[in-house]
């Protein structure tokens, strides 16, 4: 994946419809969670994957996300997620969902060694002019830290 939410904008103004709507406006989060569970499909076929999800109830059809039903649906384990406020992402090492908020608005990205590595969308004026607010940690059942 690279920036599947802006290859539905693109889609959009081509087809407009609903679902591809809430794609390109809210499906930050769970593109986000792909990267950081390892999955990483091309970005025609990751939107793919979360119109899929909407259509079996595991997302909201606003893109909310389900943490464990999601996580165990992609992956087929069972997890806990931790809500964790921040204001950086420095010590960050493992792929983890981070949330930037600029005036009151939010956008969710990857971040791995301290960095944003995965961007759904390919300009964020959240992470661009934001911060980092909370992140998702997810852990796994029979996996020690």
């Amino acid at each position: 994946m690279k920036n599947p939410q802006t290859l539905a904008e693109r889609l959009y103004k081509e087809f407009p419809n609903p679902r591809l709507s809430s794609i390109k406006d809210n499906a930050c989060c769970i593109f986000t969670l792909m990267w950081c569970l390892g999955l990483e499909p091309d970005d025609a076929d990751a939107i793919i994957t979360v119109g899929k999800l909407i259509d079996k109830g595991i997302i909201g059809e606003d893109c909310t996300v389900y943490w464990q039903r999601t996580i165990e649906h992609l992956t087929g384990r069972q997890a806990t997620v931790d809500f964790v406020d921040i204001t950086d992402i420095k010590k960050i090492k493992n792929r983890t969902p981070v949330r930037y908020v600029y005036h009151g608005r939010g956008h969710w990205v990857g971040v791995e060694k301290g960095k944003i590595a995965f961007n759904s969308i390919d300009y964020s004026n959240c992470v661009a002019n934001g911060q980092p607010q909370t992140m998702r940690v997810l852990n796994f059942k029979g996996v020690t830290k």
